[in-house]
């Protein structure tokens, strides 16, 4: 080969990657913006359905964690709803991995993006209080799927945010390279490895937001003792000396005077447990738990709905996640539960 020919395969090389960038900018920027972050943009999509679908309803979102991703099915409640036009529309916007944080980022989206609930209901769960070791929330939060309009949140609540926000340049910067995995998903999944095929956050999603957990029937591959076993550990040390992290709590503070500032009622709502995963509170925990919740729910006129033994322990696959059946069961009740809630 010539040296001219070098020369323009060379350049040909050069302009197909800047194509290609300038391309996957797009789709990911203007195109399809929500595959920045799939998981919540999966929800949005299925919230605005939902609600083009079921007009003049009021919309009750519920905000948490992964237990509430995987224990509030709404297809359930409207199974078994009375069939008025009052009847509560229950929509999941929960993330995996999720806590105080992530709770007000998901809302501060939300009100963003134009959607405007009757009602919001937050997870409290006093595990996510803490913001340090393996529960440190802040680590939880992928740079690559904040949006640019998230860079408000991450110089209130991220440390280091000027690292956070040069890992958010980086990404635009060279999409095809941070992006490839996705890019390759959804567009030619065939090309990656079995395994990497599905995002176990995100496909799995109905188009209600419910994550369906474990079955029955996968509980009896590895019993429900041993699942115990893994997590006992991690949430015994977790909940001793637990505190409350004073991020955690400006958060929740936010979230509840966001909602109320764009018209909505605000309730917290505390998933169910099972009688193992309350025995490894000690006293201590339990109290505090128990003292900060009153003290929010006083401070701030938040009711609650109290479901911590809704669920019987063996619809609860780990001692806190939900098995899908279990999840069934548990939103039945919701529905009128959120329409009390709503006519207070």
């Amino acid at each position: 080969m010539t040296r001219r020919a070098a020369r323009a395969v060379a350049a040909w090389v050069v302009a197909g990657y800047l194509a290609a960038t300038v391309a996957a900018a797009l789709v990911i920027e203007v195109v399809r913006p929500e595959l920045r972050d799939e998981e919540y943009g999966r929800r949005l999509d299925g919230l605005l359905a939902r609600v083009k679908e079921n007009p003049g309803r009021p919309l009750v979102v519920v905000v948490g964690s992964s237990r509430a991703a995987m224990a509030i099915c709404p297809r359930a409640w409207e199974e078994v709803r009375p069939g008025t036009p009052t009847d509560p529309l229950v929509f999941n916007l929960s993330r995996v991995g999720g806590g105080p944080l992530m709770n007000l980022l998901t809302l501060r989206r939300l009100y963003a993006d134009g959607v405007r609930p009757a009602a919001v209901l937050l997870e409290y769960w006093p595990p996510l209080l803490r913001q340090d070791g393996p529960f440190r929330e802040a680590d939880r939060i992928d740079a690559d799927k904040l949006y640019l309009a998230d860079r408000p949140f991450v110089r209130d609540y991220l440390p280091d945010p000027d690292r956070v926000e040069r890992r958010m340049l980086e990404s635009r910067l060279n999409p095809v390279s941070e992006h490839r995995t996705l890019l390759l998903r959804r567009l030619v999944p065939g090309w990656l490895p079995r395994a990497t095929r599905i995002d176990p956050a995100v496909d799995p999603l109905d188009g209600w937001g419910w994550l369906p957990g474990l079955d029955r029937p996968a509980l009896a591959l590895q019993s429900r003792d041993t699942r115990l076993s893994h997590h006992e550990g991690t949430y015994r040390a977790q909940l001793r000396g637990l505190r409350v992290d004073p991020d955690a709590d400006h958060a929740i503070r936010e979230a509840v005077a966001l909602a109320r500032g764009h018209g909505a009622a605000v309730g917290f709502v505390w998933l169910p447990e099972s009688t193992e995963f309350r025995g490894w509170y000690p006293p201590e925990a339990e109290r505090l738990g128990q003292a900060y919740l009153a003290l929010l729910r006083d401070g701030l006129r938040v009711p609650l709905i109290d479901a911590r033994t809704w669920l019987d322990d063996e619809d609860l696959a780990d001692g806190f996640h939900a098995t899908r059946q279990g999840a069934e069961v548990f939103t039945r009740p919701l529905g009128p539960a959120a329409a009390e809630f709503l006519a207070r």
